[in-house]
């Protein structure tokens, strides 16, 4: 793709901004526009990075992109399109989209939206955990593996750190229960039970508890994986024993009614000025020779979430503008781990800050 302008709608919010950011150090010819509801936050914003101006839009428009002086070569949703008015406007224009707002139902509606819509541009559902980082990272790994028998990824979610908006969202589907896969057969399990330990940086060994992400939905079907769990814990023992005990008490439930959201929203975002975020990686599959490798990969940002969730975004935008020397991927829907350049993918995530680390690797009979 030769154009390179480029639309971040929810560019003034903590993500956004930090994905023009990047985007500007990493490649300063390309054009940024910063896209919301007010005209005026995103003017402001857009003074503060070189080669980039505001715009208006707003989700809540049918159509969000019909009053735009042009149009974007690629447009990137980081405020939650809840009414799939900026995908959809997107997708009959043939305008590339890339999206890191949504949780596993909505990833799903999308597919489904899209589905009677020919899509001549790519469009990239980059909503698994941290806009594709985890999958990327898991793609690259599990590329040597003939069978992928089970991926695990285990997040430890700092309290002190920055948080946007749009992560209370992903969190408020805390009380609804989801589906994951294991050994090839699908399980529906509810969120923050059936823990497990972690080995996270610094020697702690933490319990890490079931938790939605669309992962555990996009690599079994394009991975192929027989397994796929997501669990998360807190650096702070006790917030997790306060979530749990919300849940297993039948308070949350009372909590997910309307007349509460203000209260229920006041106790998951609570951000902080900013911390590291780490995950691990646990991917076991099967070798050429006949037998069983598992790799643990520890994958940690040191200026916290809010950053890393920027830079999976930014290798996106890369890769459908074919910036860098990245492959561009295919017209028509897809996942970051979908990618034929997967080892460009993590050199991309590590100029990014992102530490990516292969801890372990035991080799052990298939069986």
């Amino acid at each position: 793709m030769s154009g390179r302008r480029i639309l971040i709608v929810g560019g003034y919010g903590v993500v956004g901004e930090q994905i023009a950011e990047i985007m500007v150090s990493r490649n300063p010819a390309a054009e940024l526009w910063i896209g919301g509801r007010s005209l005026q936050s995103a003017a402001d914003c857009a003074a503060r990075h070189a080669g980039t101006r505001g715009v208006r839009i707003d989700l809540s428009d049918t159509d969000p992109l019909a009053n735009l002086p042009e149009l974007p070569d690629v447009v990137v949703a980081v405020a939650n399109d809840r009414d799939d008015n900026l995908l959809l406007a997107s997708a009959r224009r043939g305008i590339a989209y890339v999206d890191i707002t949504r949780w596993t139902p909505r990833m799903l509606k999308a597919l489904e939206r899209l589905s009677g819509i020919p899509t001549t541009a790519p469009v990239i559902l980059a909503s698994g955990w941290m806009a594709g980082v985890a999958a990327t990272v898991a793609a690259h790994h599990a590329a040597e593996l003939g069978k992928i028998r089970s991926i695990d990824i285990d997040i430890l979610y700092a309290i002190k750190d920055k948080a946007g908006p749009n992560s209370v969202e992903y969190a408020d589907q805390l009380g609804i229960p989801f589906t994951v896969w294991s050994e090839g057969q699908p399980h529906r399990v509810k969120p923050l039970t059936d823990p497990h330990t972690a080995n996270f940086s610094n020697g702690r060994m933490l319990d890490c508890y079931r938790f939605d992400t669309p992962d555990q939905y996009t690599l079994v079907h394009t991975l192929g994986a027989a397994g796929v769990s997501s669990r998360l814990t807190y650096d702070d023992t006790g917030v997790v024993k306060f979530m749990r005990l919300l849940l297993t008490s039948g308070l949350w439930k009372l909590l997910s009614l309307p007349v509460f959201k203000r209260l229920r929203r006041a106790i998951i975002y609570n951000p902080g000025n900013g911390a590291q975020h780490e995950f691990a990686l646990q991917i076991s599959g099967q070798v050429s020779d006949g037998g069983t490798v598992t790799k643990r990969i520890a994958v940690i940002d040191p200026l916290g979430q809010t950053h890393m969730t920027a830079a999976g975004a930014v290798a996106q935008v890369e890769r459908v503008l074919t910036l860098r020397g990245r492959a561009s991927p295919p017209s028509g829907v897809s996942f970051p781990e979908q990618v034929v350049d997967h080892a460009e993918g993590v050199v991309a995530l590590r100029e990014m800050g992102i530490s990516i680390e292969v801890q372990q690797g035991i080799q052990m009979p298939f069986g």
